[in-house]
């Protein structure tokens, strides 16, 4: 008769006492036939071994809750300063007002080092923008350069993190090698009315783990002030 038995693997070995992590509590005869090492001056042994890795799992899971945490922090004060920065943006009495406000508002609430808006026309119809001081211009829809935000407009939802070199350029210009991160919000929606991008020098300023829902609230209300004055923005 041919020998029935099958070998076991290291992994379905492993794999058993990991699926049932009580069996030498409940069958104490096996250690009997474990060959065990004494531990060497100097060593640690088993038991010390898998306090260690506890502790190391346990460590982890910490820095991952403080990060949790930390990250709950920033979305919270976030959303105040959203808050704060749309009361200001609906007092102002003409759109030269607003657009002042809004770049000097960006650069204090949100620490940004460059903010540019660019307002999408379609046809002839461009309004006539104040000349104020700020990186603000309008685009055609049918721009090439704008072939780059694609796929940011076809999700119609803000961006935080790093934009391609590409994008920085349409958006920043001579200083797109400078920024290093972005808030980028879509102004509207079917279709977009423009893009609004809060630039950073620090590549950790704006990072995808931000809150994008009151980004995009905002996006929301900056288009519909415009409205007020470009009458080409009904997005």
């Amino acid at each position: 008769m041919g020998d029935d038995t099958q070998s076991l693997t290291i992994e379905q070995v492993v794999q058993y006492l990991d699926e049932n992590t009580d069996f030498f509590m409940n069958n104490p005869e096996a250690l009997e036939s474990l060959q065990l090492n004494q531990s060497p001056d100097g060593t640690i042994s088993l038991a010390q071994r898998q306090t260690q890795r506890l502790q190391v799992k346990t460590q982890k899971l910490h820095e991952q809750l403080n990060a949790l945490i930390e990250n709950a922090h920033s979305n919270s004060e976030l959303q105040d300063r959203i808050h704060r920065l749309c009361l200001r943006l609906m007092d102002a009495l003409s759109i030269d007002e607003l657009l002042t406000l809004l770049v000097v508002e960006l650069k204090q609430e949100f620490d940004a080092d460059e903010v540019a808006l660019r307002l999408f026309y379609s046809g002839d119809d461009i309004a006539k923008l104040p000349k104020v001081e700020g990186n603000i211009s309008q685009l055609h829809v049918d721009d090439k350069s704008l072939k780059v935000f694609d796929s940011l407009l076809a999700k119609q939802q803000p961006v935080c993190g790093r934009l391609t070199k590409a994008q920085k350029t349409v958006l920043f210009g001579e200083q797109a090698n400078d920024v290093a991160s972005v808030a980028c919000l879509p102004l509207g929606h079917e279709p977009c009315a423009g893009i609004l991008a809060i630039g950073s020098y620090d590549a950790n300023r704006f990072h995808s783990d931000m809150g994008t829902v009151y980004l995009a609230f905002l996006g929301d209300v900056l288009m519909r002030l415009l409205r007020q004055y470009c009458h080409h923005i009904d997005g």
